[in-house]
């Protein structure tokens, strides 16, 4: 069964005779088409190019100036256009071939005693080029002509070179006409070889590039299936860049390290965590987890190789700080192209573990921090009870009662403070009020003037007045910062003045309360703000410190986007300063 491109190649020889008998026809219909197009082309060119001079030199011609005009003509010496200026009387003032002073009156010329008239172009013999000349002319102002002239040769001379290419075309469409070459060649091979250049591209990897389908032939249904093909294909490998983009992206967004390790130990890949955790090392081809420096590691992942099933293991990890990390290791066994891998992901517990260490401190020092006055309430009640005492002995024991009960109840009241400004902190957004901090600073100083003349320390308020700064904060938790600052440097300090000092530094307030006292050693000074820690742990308990003040401070100056720092110079007195966001 004859298929439908096997009857195209049938029909091509009687029908080429056909087409070229048609062709001739119409090759010498669009020949003269051609001849008219040309000459039509010519005289607009030579109209425009006439326009063209004519605005070049209206400036010149307008102030006089020939010699001007004439530089300007010389351009056009030697080439077909030639330009001719010609005054009112005919007379030639400039012209771009010849001498204008030895030319004679142009008033008798066709083309400039009819510039005005309908017959824009003339075609003549001119004797002083001795060659058959286009020309055309158009007025100026004041009476004065430019013409221009463009040998007709040149025209009629490509108008035969089309002639000629027009019959050499025909004598070998005759000739080719005769066999089935020139279908083969014109219609079946171009498509051929842009399909076979666009598959050619499709198998290097352009994908993007277009199939060039006849709209008939014997090629149009195998570039058909090509162009379905392609877009196929680049419709499927466009997927799979997304899929492989997304998991790029899900596989080092996570936070804990993963890992995929071949049998051998050879690490596949990994995420960001785990070069972060591990070191940027383990994203190098060929890396093997006995690189890592961490057998506890290397054995679990061996083991997990070997073992049915896999358990999580916590494993100690020696990063080069203080103390080892703590690792959870959890695997899962996989196939990968047919071959055993293991997926591993490796969980951070060091702050966790650190948090647990941290609340199991607390809970040891509030139990110590209250056992003690415990301890001397009760001892105390024993002595009223058991012992027989006179006044004086009584009076003793009720003032031991009441320091004591009084260092309770301040060391709950600070305990329930700090708490309930942590629940405040992971709360969200505070719906905090305009403070005044020269206010807030007046207010704290009036709060600590009774202890302050108890002890013979004078308090001050640098400069005065102070600057009008206003922050969005809580005025009781800025208020109580404040107090403990101050209240500390009372009873620690042995200064004997304390100044609270107010500033502003760029877009942040800062209050500084500082001393002229004892100091703070420096290897004190980076866990003051720390639960609990003292400098000098007898001094402060008998001072009435309940060690929580200056962690309460450190959190409300986090809840209100601000910090708190230290600086101290053993003998020469300490400055804390706090700072707050201006708002």
């Amino acid at each position: 069964m004859l298929k439908h491109r096997d009857l195209i190649f049938l029909a091509v020889p009687l029908s080429v005779l056909a087409l070229v008998a048609v062709a001739i026809g119409l090759l010498f219909h669009q020949f003269r088409a051609f001849e008219r197009a040309y000459i039509r082309d010519a005289r607009e060119t030579l109209a425009q190019d006439t326009r063209f001079v004519a605005q070049v030199i209206s400036g010149d011609l307008a102030e006089g100036d020939l010699p001007a005009i004439r530089e300007t003509f010389a351009f056009f010496f030697g080439k077909p256009l030639r330009f001719t200026l010609v005054d009112p009387t005919g007379k030639v003032a400039a012209d771009s071939d010849a001498n204008a002073d030895a030319l004679a009156n142009h008033a008798d010329r066709p083309e400039i005693r009819d510039v005005a008239g309908d017959e824009d172009f003339v075609t003549r013999y001119s004797v002083t080029m001795n060659a058959w000349l286009l020309y055309h002319a158009i007025s100026l102002d004041g009476g004065w002509v430019l013409r221009a002239s463009l040998p007709a040769d040149a025209v009629t001379a490509a108008i035969a070179q089309v002639r000629l290419t027009v019959i050499l075309a025909l004598c070998a469409g005759l000739i080719l006409a005769l066999g089935l070459f020139l279908y083969l060649f014109l219609r079946v091979r171009p498509h051929f070889n842009a399909l076979q250049a666009a598959a050619v591209a499709i198998a290097r990897g352009r994908l993007d590039t277009p199939i060039d389908v006849p709209p008939s032939g014997p090629l149009r249904e195998l570039a058909q299936a090509i162009a379905v093909m392609g877009r196929q294909l680049r419709n499927r490998i466009r997927e799979l860049r997304r899929e492989r983009d997304d998991f790029d992206t899900l596989f080092n967004t996570l936070r804990e390290p993963l890992l995929l390790i071949a049998a051998n130990g050879e690490i596949l890949r990994s995420n960001r965590a785990a070069a972060k955790l591990l070191g940027p090392a383990i994203q190098q081809a060929g890396f093997r987890i006995e690189r890592t420096a961490c057998p506890e590691l290397v054995a679990y992942v061996r083991g997990a190789f070997s073992a049915p099933a896999v358990h999580g293991r916590e494993i100690p990890f020696d990063d080069g700080g203080d103390a080892p990390r703590a690792l959870l290791a959890h695997a899962v066994r996989m196939e990968r192209e047919g071959a055993l891998c293991l997926l591993l992901l490796l969980t951070d517990l060091t702050d966790l573990r650190r948090l647990e260490s941290f609340r199991s401190d607390f809970v040891a020092n509030v139990s110590h921090e209250i056992k003690t006055p415990l301890t001397a309430i009760l001892s105390t009640v024993e002595t009223l009870t058991e012992t027989p005492l006179d006044d004086a002995g009584r009076a003793k024991c009720f003032d031991i009662l009441t320091r004591q009960a009084r260092r309770l109840n301040d060391l709950v009241h600070d305990i329930l403070s700090l708490a309930a400004i942590e629940r405040r902190q992971t709360a969200g957004d505070q719906a905090f009020a305009s403070l005044s901090l020269a206010q807030a600073a007046r207010d704290a100083l009036t709060l600590c003037q009774d202890e302050a003349s108890r002890r013979g320390v004078a308090l001050a308020l640098l400069p005065e007045p102070p600057p009008a700064l206003t922050v969005k904060a809580d005025p009781r938790l800025i208020e109580q910062a404040l107090v403990n600052l101050i209240t500390n440097a009372l009873r620690h300090s042995g200064s004997p003045t304390v100044t609270l000092t107010l500033a502003q530094e760029g877009d942040h307030a800062t209050l500084t309360v500082a001393d002229q006292g004892c100091g703070i050693p420096e290897e004190h000074l980076p866990r003051l703000f720390e639960r609990f820690y003292r400098v000098h742990k007898d001094r402060s308990r008998e001072n009435g410190g309940t060690g929580l003040g200056l962690a309460i401070v450190k959190h409300i100056a986090l809840l209100h986007h601000g910090a708190v720092d230290v600086r101290s110079t053993p003998g020469q007195g300490t400055a804390f300063t706090l700072t707050l966001p201006i708002g």
